[in-house]
Order: structure tokens, then sequence, then C-alpha cells
């Protein structure tokens, strides 16, 4: 996968990187949440219904439309940093 633009606005939003993978157009939103306390909340946690709707509208505006949207999802805990990737989640 190689990375094509990061920070890219699209109108009044933002996408995090644009990226391809093997000829693909893949749109990727990176999460971070602080994950401590007795219920720590998850970066994955934090990509909601919404945030996945304004991701895949903004992905459609692009000059070259991506069809998927992959989350990095960075948890940082006491004990270190868990950093997922997940593929077509939107």
């Amino acid at each position: 996968m190689t990375i094509i633009d990061r920070n890219v606005r699209v109108g009044r939003g933002e996408i995090d990187l644009v990226a391809d993978d093997g000829g693909r157009r893949v749109v990727v939103e990176v999460k971070t949440v602080l994950a401590v306390g007795p219920a720590p909340p998850t970066a994955e946690d934090a990509f909601t219904a919404d945030k996945e709707r304004t991701v895949r509208r903004l992905a459609s505006r692009l000059h070259a439309p991506a069809p998927r949207v992959d989350l990095i999802a960075i948890s940082l805990m006491e004990s270190g940093v868990r950093l997922r990737w997940l593929k077509s989640v939107a």
C-alpha cells in the first residue's frame, strides 16, 4: 500500500489518508483514543455510524473516488500502544 496524500480537504471535511492498494484507491480514517479506566473505550468504538457516513460521503467526492474505507485504530493504554489496521470497514 502506498500513501498518496494525507489530511485531504473535501469541502468542509477532511480525509486522513488516501492510499493506493495495488491500483485500488483507499480512504483511511485514523482514530486514536486514550484507553484507560475500568471500561476503557476502543478506537474502533470511536468510528461511529455517523463518522462512517461522513467518510463515505467524502470518499465519493474525491477526484478519483475511493470505493474502500479502512480504519487505523490506535489505543493508548497504560501498558503501551495497540494499533490495528482494519480493512473495508465502510
